[in-house]
């Protein structure tokens, strides 16, 4: 138990203090996002610790025996007296139960009184929407829920708003750099020689784990990879996101055809032990890349990461800050994170990258595309942050000039001719927003159809006064002009009355331009 009380970061007191607000105000269920090293079982720790103060327990679940083991030592820290119920361990009375949400179902749930926690808290609650915790969830219905994760978005759409009533705070991983509690990110994106992802398809909101194992092990992709991971990545302390167990397993073993040595594969067919014996010996040391396939995308902490290499691409954004995740906490010594993209042509599929992650939200496809050619630069291992603030301005600035192009192309085929030079555009910022629907319906009164999308109310304003300039002179309308303009007749100076003449005299003559023969001009 500890003899001091727990002294938690600004962004974590303002975590605690919205959640019980959302509590206050009624709601049962709440979420809270906080990146991967920015503390979220910290935070649940206080909040069970202020739920035991008041004489009630708490319910703790997660899926596996690390994230067990954190919230267990977390907990002990925050001064609560806590015990795990997993397989043959049962936590007896203790005021916190650290549960396995695979152990707490059937009758085993159906020991536990229904009134039992006034409050579990789901950790790594992406996970939420199972059938397994939703059982739970149901026999404990009066508890309050509390969900913590780094990633509430999931790659097969099902929602967490099914499970959480709301998102009590969000702090992301881009304003915790910035706040200085995360590493710096440093990102590279290389295209693999032979790896064609628009091949393989797309199951349940991401590539289709089997065909990309396929494409990714191959001999030249593995060379692809493991050739620039090494010369990139230096001596950093390095670990490598595979497709499968197989993958990850010839890719370390290449790496060490490379460079004896330097890597090992760690997969779930080790035992709990084998896995601590191999993750002690690369703390050590004694190895500097560690490949894995999805083992480590939660509840794996080792701040000494520098380098994380993604070599399993995937459509999922929440995937992917999971695993860049594993290399942004702090460490001394250590000046950023690196990134290592390892892609290819992705045809069809709409692939995230390490801008998507930092970012909180999926880009735009120009943003993207912008981001993705600058870390591809040869020789340039560019600082994330510097480069997404870049690709956005660029961005705006490209659709900036699509929209005058479209504009004046619109304007030089439909408009100028009609009504010859304009007065020049309004300079002030607010003719520079899209057009009001007002003035869209005012124009196509006119006769200007198909506008574009793009129209700015200052060019709205000047094509709405040189159009009106000629009503008031009585000139021929847009309409009138285009019609007889089919028959090789140039009406913009004709008078409104002159043109329609001339069309009724084409109308009684069948349409045909022998009817104006013998008309004075």
């Amino acid at each position: 138990m500890r003899d001091r009380p727990m002294i938690l970061r600004v962004y974590q007191v303002g975590a605690v203090e919205a959640v019980r607000e959302q509590y206050r105000a009624g709601c049962r269920s709440t979420l809270i996002e906080l990146p991967t090293g920015c503390g979220k079982t910290l935070v649940f720790a206080e909040i069970a610790r202020l739920v035991v103060e008041r004489g009630r327990r708490v319910l703790v679940l997660a899926h596996r025996t690390e994230l067990l083991d954190q919230a267990l030592s977390k907990l002990e820290a925050a001064g609560v007296r806590a015990a795990i119920e997993q397989g043959a361990k049962r936590a007896g009375d203790a005021p916190v139960v650290v549960a396995s949400v695979q152990t707490l179902r059937g009758a085993r749930l159906a020991s536990w009184p229904v009134d039992a926690f006034a409050l579990i808290v789901i950790d790594e609650a992406h996970h939420a929407t199972a059938a397994s915790y939703r059982a739970v969830l149901e026999h404990f219905r009066a508890a309050r829920v509390l969900g913590v994760t780094a990633t509430p978005d999931r790659a097969d759409g099902q929602a967490l708003g099914q499970v959480f009533e709301s998102v009590a705070y969000r702090y992301g991983m881009r304003q915790a750099i910035r706040d200085g509690w995360l590493s710096p990110i440093r990102a590279r994106r290389v295209l693999v020689d032979g790896v064609d992802l628009g091949s393989v398809h797309a199951r349940a909101g991401d590539l289709d784990r089997a065909e990309l194992a396929v494409v990714m092990a191959d001999e030249k992709a593995l060379h692809g990879v493991a050739a620039p991971l090494l010369e990139l990545a230096g001596d950093r302390r390095t670990i490598v996101f595979a497709v499968d167990v197989a993958h990850a397993r010839s890719l370390a073993e290449v790496l060490n055809r490379y460079e004896p040595g330097v890597a090992m594969a760690i997969d779930g067919t080790a035992t709990a032990t084998e896995r601590a014996a191999m993750l002690e010996a690369f703390r050590a040391g004694a190895f500097r890349v560690l490949v894995n396939c999805a083992l480590f995308t939660e509840g794996f902490d080792e701040p000494s990461l520098a380098c994380v290499a993604i070599a399993r691409p995937t459509k999922s954004r929440a995937l992917y800050a999971q695993m860049i995740g594993r290399g942004t906490r702090l460490y001394p010594g250590k000046a950023d994170c690196l990134v290592l993209d390892f892609t290819g042509p992705a045809g069809r599929h709409r692939l995230v990258g390490p801008a998507d992650a930092l970012a909180g939200e999926t880009l735009d496809d120009d943003v993207r595309d912008l981001v993705n050619a600058m870390i591809a630069a040869e020789g340039w291992q560019l600082e994330l942050e510097s480069v997404l603030e870049a690709a956005a301005v660029d961005a705006v600035k490209q659709r900036d000039q699509a929209k005058v192009t479209a504009i004046a192309r619109y304007r030089a085929e439909a408009l100028d001719p009609f009504v010859g030079d304009m007065p020049a555009m309004q300079a002030d910022r607010w003719a520079r927003d899209l057009a009001t629907e007002r003035q869209r319906r005012a124009l196509e009164a006119f006769g200007l159809d198909k506008l574009p999308a793009e129209l700015t109310k200052g060019e709205a304003s000047r094509w709405f006064s040189a159009l009106e300039a000629r009503r008031v002179a009585g000139l021929a309308t847009l309409r009138q002009v285009r019609r007889l303009k089919r028959y090789r007749i140039d009406a913009r100076r004709m008078t409104v009355k002159q043109a329609g003449e001339t069309l009724d005299r084409l109308s009684a003559g069948g349409w045909r331009p022998s009817a104006l023969w013998g008309v004075a001009s």
